[in-house]
Order: C-alpha cells, then sequence, then structure tokens
C-alpha cells in the first residue's frame, strides 16, 4: 500500500517538518490497525519527502537464479522491452521484462544530479 501526498506544503523547518512526518505516520498507523486483514505491526511503514521508483529485481521469480536479458528495444514511448530468460539449467522460464525512463542525470566531473530531486522533472505514477 502506498500514500502519496502531492503539495502538501510541509514546514520549511527541518524540525517542524519532520515533527509533522513523525505524527502523520502515527495517525496513518492508527487508522490502518483498525482494518480487518492488515497487521500494522507487521507492515513496513515510511514516511518520505521525495519520490519514489519501485523497481524488481533481476531474478527469475520461480528460482531466483540471475536472468539473461537480451534484444533490448526501445519502443516509441518511454521505455524499451527486453528477452529476459532464465540462466538456471533447470528451469525454462522467460518473459519480457518492461523498462520505463525514471530519472535523467546530468553530472558535472563526478557528481551525479537527478533532473527529479532538483524539481526540473516531475514523475507520474500509475497503478497496476
Amino acid at each position: 500500500m502506498a500514500i502519496t501526498l502531492d503539495s502538501a506544503g510541509l514546514p520549511v523547518d527541518e524540525q517542524a517538518r519532520n515533527a509533522l512526518l513523525t505524527e502523520f505516520r502515527s495517525r496513518v498507523g492508527h487508522l490502518v490497525e483498525g482494518l480487518r486483514g492488515i497487521d500494522a505491526e507487521k507492515g513496513d511503514g515510511d514516511v518520505s519527502t521525495s519520490y519514489r521508483y519501485a523497481p524488481v529485481p533481476a531474478a527469475c521469480p520461480l528460482c531466483s537464479e540471475q536472468l539473461d536479458l537480451q534484444n533490448v528495444h526501445i519502443d516509441t514511448e518511454n521505455g524499451a522491452l527486453a528477452s529476459a530468460v532464465c540462466t538456471s539449467d533447470q528451469c525454462d522460464w522467460s518473459s519480457d521484462a518492461v523498462y520505463r525512463i525514471i530519472d535523467f542525470e546530468s553530472s558535472e566531473s563526478d557528481a551525479f544530479e537527478s533532473s527529479v530531486l532538483t524539481g526540473d522533472i516531475e514523475p507520474s505514477y500509475h497503478p497496476y
């Protein structure tokens, strides 16, 4: 479960912002505790003030062995596809791997700067 709150107008002062985020985490935790079938104590509650991305491991979903990614094809929108084949001799799993552009990083010398973190671009979120 993810809760996203855009343009919340958080306090600039770090101490005040952290206090607000702690209170928010606590209040959401209390709301979740009352829902049937959800164990808030076992959940991993996190409140952050940044964008997030959701990577999946390059491991076979059946046997957890490493995947061999082949034939990367750039699509006409925002990503690419590749053939993903399990490297295990005992597993014959294969599928398409889906890629999406999640950020642009510019560099000066050895430092990289994220376009998302600087606010130059804003990511969008889509449910599966």
